[in-house]
């Protein structure tokens, strides 16, 4: 029976990604998906390209000042429950950011269970407060935070294509030469102002101080209103550097592949797309969350030798510089640390999840994780000519240890769900 899943999500990227592949995966398999968001502007232009044809919900905009928290709270809750009944959801499922607290206290009080998904390392306050309430805790990452009955890891959804492009289709299709060396730059979906200002110039630096007879060649996402200044600033290194600079990609999968090195933030899902493409990553963690979790995110990576990271205050563009340079003259470390990444992805996150909550494909419909690919890189807007030609790298073969990624037993959790949502359907019909 097609169930009515509710996915809830809010806030960045991170959160969001992840709740439109399983929506994805779930509208394939004939169910019913149901999208509530915080709002924000990024949210609907994803929604748009991503999944136009699902319906997706706005929770009561949060007032600018935290005293208007409690009311915005109430308001929220009631306008959730509202929902919940109306459309007659059997699940709710929530990737994390604002709106999940409303919608777990909303399906808590009618009795509608709740899953929740962590992509971090650490529990985030959101899921701690809604953590007694769940079913079932899905972890994207292997932590000592994955422990007791309800916890389960299982890795974050992701799209489809990432880690199943090679390299030299993915530079073909971005017009970068097969054999320059290529950095792809990214702050997450809202971009990093930290990195937009330091990392240019040290790739400048670099390039400017580099031998090879190709130019270097990076890739950049700064964030939304952002690009303009980071192009300028590649600018200075002439001929030497290539950049193309975009707010915003949605070829993420094309990105990854043609990256020799990744220099990034540490979010959950940055983490598990280096894992999924085995890319090397020189990580800079957002310095400012209480629990720091995206410097336990980065030290999952670090453990296997996958990662370096350099802390925000440590970030000049000489750390960077010699972290860079120490890296990209290192090609047999490149693919160690490559292959390393991979050892940390062990199964289809999307259809892990979807089994442990009961809800295969309806009909014999045979259920496809992940996002659509069509169109992706129409939001790519590529600066920067290129240059064809050259050597190629050399990458020598380097052993790397085989890493465990421990599963967490629970109690099972298929079934209920779907006659909690079949009876109440059954109930109101």
């Amino acid at each position: 029976m097609a169930q009515r899943v509710c996915l809830v999500s809010g806030g960045t990227g991170g959160h969001l990604m992840p709740a439109l592949v399983l929506a994805r995966a779930l509208l394939s398999g004939g169910h019913e998906p149901l999208l509530v968001t915080e709002g924000r502007e990024v949210e609907r232009e994803f929604l748009r390209r991503e999944l136009p044809t699902v319906r997706a919900i706005e929770l009561p905009p949060h007032g600018p000042s935290r005293w208007s928290l409690p009311a915005w709270s109430l308001r929220a809750i009631a306008a959730a429950r509202r929902l919940l009944r109306e459309e007659r959801v059997d699940c709710v499922v929530s990737t994390g950011g604002r709106p999940s607290v409303p919608m777990g206290i909303a399906a808590r009080s009618l009795g509608v269970p709740l899953f929740l998904l962590e992509q971090n390392a650490v529990v985030g306050r959101a899921n701690r407060w809604l953590r007694p309430w769940c079913r079932r805790i899905y972890h994207g990452l292997p932590s000592a935070a994955a422990t007791g009955r309800k916890a389960l890891v299982t890795g974050t959804p992701l799209r489809p294509g990432l880690g199943r492009i090679e390299r030299h289709v993915a530079r073909e299709l971005l017009g970068l030469p097969a054999a320059a060396t290529v950095v792809l730059v990214t702050g997450g979906s809202q971009g990093a102002a930290s990195l937009n200002e330091q990392v240019p110039r040290a790739l400048v630096a670099f390039a400017q101080a580099s031998t090879d007879r190709l130019p270097l060649h990076v890739l950049h996402l700064s964030g939304l209103g952002r690009d303009a200044e980071v192009r300028s600033a590649y600018a200075a290194a002439g001929d030497r550097l290539v950049a193309q600079v975009r707010p915003v990609a949605l070829d993420m999968d094309r990105l990854f592949a043609a990256a020799d090195l990744v220099i990034c933030r540490g979010g959950g899902t940055t983490v598990a797309e280096l894992c999924a493409t085995g890319r090397p990553a020189l990580i800079v963690p957002y310095p400012h969350h209480k629990d720091r979790q995206q410097t336990r995110n980065a030290e999952v990576l670090a453990a296997v030798s996958a990662a370096v990271i350099l802390e925000e205050v440590e970030l000049t563009p000489a750390a960077l510089m010699a972290q860079i340079h120490a890296l990209l003259t290192a090609p047999a470390v490149l693919a160690a640390m490559g292959r390393a990444a991979r050892t940390l992805l062990t199964q289809d996150a999307t259809a892990a999840i979807l089994a442990d909550m009961g809800l295969a494909p309806v009909g014999g419909l045979a259920a496809v994780g992940g996002l659509a690919e069509v169109g992706l890189a129409e939001v790519a807007v590529p600066v920067g000519a290129t240059t064809a030609g050259g050597p190629a790298i050399s990458v020598p073969s380097v052993s790397v240890p085989s890493v465990s990624v421990p599963s967490v037993s629970g109690p099972s959790v298929s079934g209920p769900a779907v006659r909690a949502g079949a009876s109440r359907r059954e109930a109101s019909a």
